[in-house]
């Protein structure tokens, strides 16, 4: 089977190439330029929200870095053949709409990009897959690894693959993981623990449906969820991370027993 990847730029985001190429499954990589790592400051704010909004950017750049390397994607760039670049006006001008056509691939698997217009969707024939970084239906839309900790759910820090469809994060799911809850770990420590164990194991099983000639026809989601759109975020929301909890959410939800059993579907293989 032929894959498309499509993928963001982020260390998080080339970290998945790498694992999908030493699977051994066929890939082609088309690369989205996403906004930079470290985001602007896109209104006025106080001196002390300014400075938490750096520290809390600042320490997700250097635990991507300690996760997923400086180098990550450099071992998929020398490898695989085809890659392209486009930027995201690429996905609605015509230019990605043309790649899919030429590559033909028989499943295109979109991590960390843009919204994929539905004219795409169409032509690959046997799957049209979104990585999700959040757990749907709970958590659709952005900024899905910050929201469970803040609203003290952090065992709500999860992904998602489910079927691309014109809702967002709302296609019928293929496949989850769970986050695992560790007392040390931080809000971007549970992300990234959570999406380098998620890339290293997604491309084994996926490699073990496709030799068992799976049926890829995903679980609809019939449960009422809530979409995070970014106007929802605020930077103000940083004071109660670091300052109330000092980023030690983890450890107060497992000394309060507040973390649930959480529940996750897969048609690939048993949960992990």
């Amino acid at each position: 089977m032929k894959i498309l990847l499509l993928t963001g730029n982020h260390p998080r985001h080339l970290y998945l190439a790498d694992t999908f190429l030493r699977s051994g499954l066929e890939v082609e990589w088309v690369i989205e330029k996403r906004e930079p790592i470290m985001p602007q400051l896109e209104k006025e704010l106080s001196f002390d929200i300014k400075k938490l909004f750096n520290h809390h950017f600042t320490k997700r750049v250097e635990v991507e870095n300690l996760f997923f390397g400086k180098n990550s994607g450099n071992h998929a760039l020398k490898k695989i053949q085809k890659i392209f670049e486009i930027e995201k006006i690429d996905l609605i001008n015509g230019k990605f709409k043309k790649l899919c056509e030429k590559i033909k691939a028989d499943c295109l698997i979109a991590y960390g990009s843009g919204v994929i217009p539905e004219e795409i969707l169409d032509i690959p024939k046997m799957c049209k897959w979104n990585v999700h970084l959040g757990l749907s239906p709970w958590y659709r839309g952005g900024a899905t690894h910050f929201w469970p900790s803040y609203l003290l759910e952090p065992e709500f820090t999860g992904i998602t693959v489910h079927e691309m469809t014109k809702d967002i994060d709302a296609g019928p799911i293929i496949h989850q993981q769970l986050a695992e809850i560790n007392e040390q770990d931080g809000i971007h420590e549970n992300a990234c623990r959570l999406t380098k164990s998620f890339c290293e194991k997604f491309p084994i099983i996926l490699s073990k449906a496709i030799d068992k000639k799976k049926v890829f026809k995903g679980i609809p989601q019939i449960v009422n969820g809530r979409n995070f759109t970014k106007k929802l975020w605020k930077p103000e929301m940083l004071k109660i991370v670091y300052e109330l909890y000092e980023d030690k959410i983890n450890k107060y939800c497992l000394d309060n027993n507040l973390c649930r059993e959480v529940s996750i579907k897969t048609i690939l293989t048993e949960k992990i």
